[in-house]
Protein backbone atom coordinates (compact mmCIF):
# COMPACT_ATOMS: atom_id res chain seq x y z
CA UNK A 1 0.00 0.00 0.00
CA UNK A 2 0.72 3.73 -0.68
CA UNK A 3 2.66 5.60 2.19
CA UNK A 4 3.44 8.74 1.20
CA UNK A 5 0.56 11.17 2.34
CA UNK A 6 -0.91 11.28 5.58
CA UNK A 7 -3.96 10.29 4.74
CA UNK A 8 -2.01 6.77 3.10
CA UNK A 9 -0.17 6.19 6.00
CA UNK A 10 -3.42 6.34 7.65
CA UNK A 11 -5.16 3.92 5.72
CA UNK A 12 -1.96 1.35 5.86
CA UNK A 13 -1.78 1.90 9.43
CA UNK A 14 -5.68 0.67 9.94
CA UNK A 15 -5.17 -2.25 8.17
CA UNK A 16 -2.28 -3.61 9.23
CA UNK A 17 -4.19 -2.88 12.88
CA UNK A 18 -7.26 -4.68 11.33
CA UNK A 19 -4.66 -7.73 10.50
CA UNK A 20 -3.35 -7.72 13.77
CA UNK A 21 -7.09 -8.14 15.68
CA UNK A 22 -7.87 -10.37 13.48
CA UNK A 23 -5.09 -12.68 14.21
CA UNK A 24 -5.98 -12.31 18.38
CA UNK A 25 -9.20 -12.61 17.63
CA UNK A 26 -8.71 -16.42 15.60
CA UNK A 27 -6.70 -17.31 18.41
CA UNK A 28 -9.49 -16.53 20.88
CA UNK A 29 -11.90 -18.04 18.39
CA UNK A 30 -9.96 -21.51 18.14
CA UNK A 31 -9.31 -21.48 21.89
CA UNK A 32 -12.92 -21.38 22.42
CA UNK A 33 -14.02 -23.85 19.56
CA UNK A 34 -11.40 -26.63 20.96
CA UNK A 35 -13.02 -26.51 24.44
CA UNK A 36 -16.40 -26.44 23.24
CA UNK A 37 -15.10 -29.88 20.98
CA UNK A 38 -13.44 -31.23 24.19
CA UNK A 39 -16.89 -31.05 26.18
CA UNK A 40 -19.31 -31.60 23.31
CA UNK A 41 -16.97 -34.95 22.04
CA UNK A 42 -16.80 -36.27 25.76
CA UNK A 43 -20.45 -36.68 26.55
CA UNK A 44 -20.96 -37.88 22.84
CA UNK A 45 -18.48 -40.45 23.39
CA UNK A 46 -20.42 -41.54 27.16
CA UNK A 47 -23.76 -41.63 24.99
CA UNK A 48 -21.78 -43.88 22.76
CA UNK A 49 -19.97 -45.93 24.95
CA UNK A 50 -23.26 -46.39 27.17
CA UNK A 51 -25.40 -47.45 24.38
CA UNK A 52 -23.43 -50.56 24.19
CA UNK A 53 -22.23 -51.07 27.71
CA UNK A 54 -24.48 -49.22 29.95
CA UNK A 55 -24.19 -47.21 32.16
CA UNK A 56 -20.91 -46.05 30.03
CA UNK A 57 -17.62 -44.81 31.94
CA UNK A 58 -17.73 -42.25 34.52
CA UNK A 59 -17.08 -38.52 33.97
CA UNK A 60 -14.49 -37.42 36.66
CA UNK A 61 -15.47 -34.59 38.85
CA UNK A 62 -14.35 -31.30 37.12
CA UNK A 63 -16.47 -32.34 34.13
CA UNK A 64 -20.01 -32.76 36.24
CA UNK A 65 -19.48 -28.93 37.34
CA UNK A 66 -19.38 -27.51 33.31
CA UNK A 67 -22.13 -25.31 32.86
CA UNK A 68 -24.59 -25.97 29.71
CA UNK A 69 -27.33 -23.53 28.42
CA UNK A 70 -30.42 -26.04 29.11
CA UNK A 71 -32.54 -24.44 26.31
CA UNK A 72 -29.69 -26.32 23.49
CA UNK A 73 -29.86 -29.31 25.21
CA UNK A 74 -33.80 -29.81 24.90
CA UNK A 75 -33.99 -28.53 21.29
CA UNK A 76 -34.94 -31.09 18.93
CA UNK A 77 -32.65 -32.84 16.84
CA UNK A 78 -33.91 -34.93 14.28
CA UNK A 79 -31.39 -36.29 12.07
CA UNK A 80 -28.32 -36.38 15.25
CA UNK A 81 -29.51 -36.18 18.90
CA UNK A 82 -25.88 -36.06 19.76
CA UNK A 83 -25.81 -32.55 17.81
CA UNK A 84 -27.45 -31.04 20.84
CA UNK A 85 -24.15 -31.65 23.01
CA UNK A 86 -21.88 -29.93 20.61
CA UNK A 87 -24.58 -27.07 20.37
CA UNK A 88 -24.88 -26.68 23.61
CA UNK A 89 -20.93 -26.52 24.11
CA UNK A 90 -20.80 -23.91 21.28
CA UNK A 91 -23.43 -21.75 22.97
CA UNK A 92 -21.65 -21.99 26.51
CA UNK A 93 -18.68 -19.96 24.93
CA UNK A 94 -20.62 -17.64 22.95
CA UNK A 95 -20.14 -14.76 25.50
CA UNK A 96 -16.72 -16.15 26.65
CA UNK A 97 -13.11 -15.04 25.58
CA UNK A 98 -9.46 -17.76 26.33
CA UNK A 99 -7.42 -14.87 25.73
CA UNK A 100 -4.92 -15.63 28.56
CA UNK A 101 -2.53 -18.39 29.38
CA UNK A 102 -3.77 -18.42 32.77
CA UNK A 103 -7.23 -19.19 31.14
CA UNK A 104 -6.27 -21.66 28.35
CA UNK A 105 -4.41 -23.26 31.60
CA UNK A 106 -7.56 -23.63 33.95
CA UNK A 107 -9.82 -24.66 30.82
CA UNK A 108 -7.55 -27.30 29.12
CA UNK A 109 -5.32 -28.96 31.98
CA UNK A 110 -8.09 -31.36 33.34
CA UNK A 111 -7.60 -32.87 30.42
CA UNK A 112 -4.46 -33.26 30.04
CA UNK A 113 -1.91 -35.76 31.80
CA UNK A 114 0.02 -35.14 34.48
CA UNK A 115 3.98 -33.92 32.77
CA UNK A 116 1.67 -32.67 29.68
CA UNK A 117 0.00 -30.08 30.85
CA UNK A 118 -0.17 -26.86 29.42
CA UNK A 119 2.43 -25.28 28.56
CA UNK A 120 5.52 -25.38 30.82
CA UNK A 121 6.08 -28.92 30.06
CA UNK A 122 5.58 -28.22 26.66
CA UNK A 123 8.46 -26.00 26.66
CA UNK A 124 11.68 -27.86 25.63
CA UNK A 125 9.71 -29.38 22.60
CA UNK A 126 8.44 -26.18 21.44
CA UNK A 127 11.59 -24.40 21.82
CA UNK A 128 13.39 -26.90 19.56
CA UNK A 129 10.64 -27.11 17.07
CA UNK A 130 11.89 -26.29 13.08
CA UNK A 131 9.36 -23.56 13.77
CA UNK A 132 10.44 -21.91 16.92
CA UNK A 133 12.17 -18.56 17.20
CA UNK A 134 13.79 -16.05 19.27
CA UNK A 135 11.25 -14.13 19.36
CA UNK A 136 8.82 -16.63 21.19
CA UNK A 137 11.64 -18.13 23.44
CA UNK A 138 14.04 -15.85 23.50
CA UNK A 139 16.42 -18.58 22.53
CA UNK A 140 17.16 -20.68 19.39
CA UNK A 141 16.29 -24.39 19.23
CA UNK A 142 19.56 -25.05 18.85
CA UNK A 143 21.41 -23.27 21.49
CA UNK A 144 18.62 -24.70 23.89
CA UNK A 145 19.56 -27.64 22.73
CA UNK A 146 23.14 -27.47 24.11
CA UNK A 147 22.51 -26.57 27.65
CA UNK A 148 21.89 -29.12 30.82
CA UNK A 149 21.35 -28.87 34.30
CA UNK A 150 20.71 -25.38 35.91
CA UNK A 151 21.59 -24.08 32.60
CA UNK A 152 19.04 -25.59 30.99
CA UNK A 153 16.66 -24.82 33.80
CA UNK A 154 17.17 -20.97 33.75
CA UNK A 155 16.61 -21.08 30.18
CA UNK A 156 13.30 -22.83 30.59
CA UNK A 157 11.77 -20.14 33.01
CA UNK A 158 12.97 -17.27 30.82
CA UNK A 159 11.18 -18.88 27.89
CA UNK A 160 8.45 -19.03 29.93
CA UNK A 161 8.47 -15.48 30.35
CA UNK A 162 9.46 -14.43 26.88
CA UNK A 163 6.61 -16.42 25.44
CA UNK A 164 3.81 -15.11 28.13
CA UNK A 165 4.92 -11.47 27.77
CA UNK A 166 5.07 -11.97 24.12
CA UNK A 167 1.09 -13.01 23.77
CA UNK A 168 0.10 -10.65 26.85
CA UNK A 169 1.69 -7.75 24.45
CA UNK A 170 -0.13 -8.89 21.43
CA UNK A 171 -3.44 -9.19 23.23
CA UNK A 172 -3.32 -6.14 25.25
CA UNK A 173 -2.77 -4.01 22.03
CA UNK A 174 -5.78 -5.83 20.35
CA UNK A 175 -7.55 -4.40 23.24
CA UNK A 176 -6.61 -1.19 22.28
CA UNK A 177 -7.57 -1.10 18.83
CA UNK A 178 -10.97 -2.58 19.82
CA UNK A 179 -11.49 0.04 22.62
CA UNK A 180 -9.98 3.13 21.98
CA UNK A 181 -9.12 2.59 18.15
CA UNK A 182 -5.21 2.29 19.55
CA UNK A 183 -5.10 5.78 21.58
CA UNK A 184 -4.65 4.75 24.91
CA UNK A 185 -3.14 7.87 25.61
CA UNK A 186 -4.97 9.99 23.33
CA UNK A 187 -2.36 9.95 20.56
CA UNK A 188 -2.87 6.83 18.31
CA UNK A 189 0.33 4.07 18.58
CA UNK A 190 2.68 4.03 15.40
CA UNK A 191 1.93 0.72 13.15
CA UNK A 192 3.76 1.44 10.08
CA UNK A 193 5.85 -2.36 9.39
CA UNK A 194 4.21 -5.00 7.66
CA UNK A 195 6.77 -7.32 8.82
CA UNK A 196 5.70 -7.01 12.66
CA UNK A 197 2.16 -7.85 11.36
CA UNK A 198 3.26 -11.03 9.57
CA UNK A 199 5.40 -12.21 12.80
CA UNK A 200 1.93 -11.28 14.73
CA UNK A 201 0.35 -13.86 12.42
CA UNK A 202 3.08 -16.31 12.49
CA UNK A 203 2.96 -16.62 16.28
CA UNK A 204 -0.19 -17.14 16.76
CA UNK A 205 -0.22 -19.49 14.17
CA UNK A 206 2.79 -21.38 15.96
CA UNK A 207 0.35 -21.40 18.94
CA UNK A 208 -2.55 -22.67 17.42
CA UNK A 209 -0.65 -25.21 15.53
CA UNK A 210 1.41 -26.71 18.52
CA UNK A 211 -1.49 -26.76 20.94
CA UNK A 212 -3.50 -28.20 18.34
CA UNK A 213 -1.00 -31.08 17.96
CA UNK A 214 -0.68 -31.54 21.79
CA UNK A 215 -4.76 -31.64 22.40
CA UNK A 216 -5.37 -34.29 19.71
CA UNK A 217 -2.63 -36.74 21.07
CA UNK A 218 -4.20 -35.65 24.86
CA UNK A 219 -7.95 -36.19 24.55
CA UNK A 220 -7.31 -39.12 22.95
CA UNK A 221 -5.40 -40.30 26.23
CA UNK A 222 -8.17 -38.55 28.34
CA UNK A 223 -11.02 -40.84 26.73
CA UNK A 224 -9.25 -43.87 27.10
CA UNK A 225 -7.93 -43.42 30.42
CA UNK A 226 -11.38 -43.07 31.30
CA UNK A 227 -12.37 -46.35 30.04
CA UNK A 228 -13.83 -45.79 26.22
CA UNK A 229 -13.29 -48.21 24.14
CA UNK A 230 -10.70 -47.47 21.16
CA UNK A 231 -13.51 -47.81 18.33
CA UNK A 232 -15.63 -45.39 20.46
CA UNK A 233 -12.23 -43.09 20.82
CA UNK A 234 -11.23 -43.58 16.96
CA UNK A 235 -14.87 -41.67 15.86
CA UNK A 236 -13.99 -38.88 18.11
CA UNK A 237 -11.68 -36.16 16.90
CA UNK A 238 -11.75 -33.00 19.17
Amino acid sequence: MLAGTAAERLIRGDVLRSAWMFSIGALDAYFCDAYSDVIAYTIISKNRHAEQNPPGFALPDFFLKVKFPVRAILEPYDVNTNWRWRMAAREMMTYENVLSMETVQKLFNPFFRDGRKFFYSLLPTWITHPNSTRRLFGITGAAFALLSGNDRQLALRQARDQFEDRFLALIQRRHDCIHNCDRPRMAPQPLSSSRAVRRITDDVEFLVQRFDEHCDVEFREFLLGLGCPVPIVNLTGY
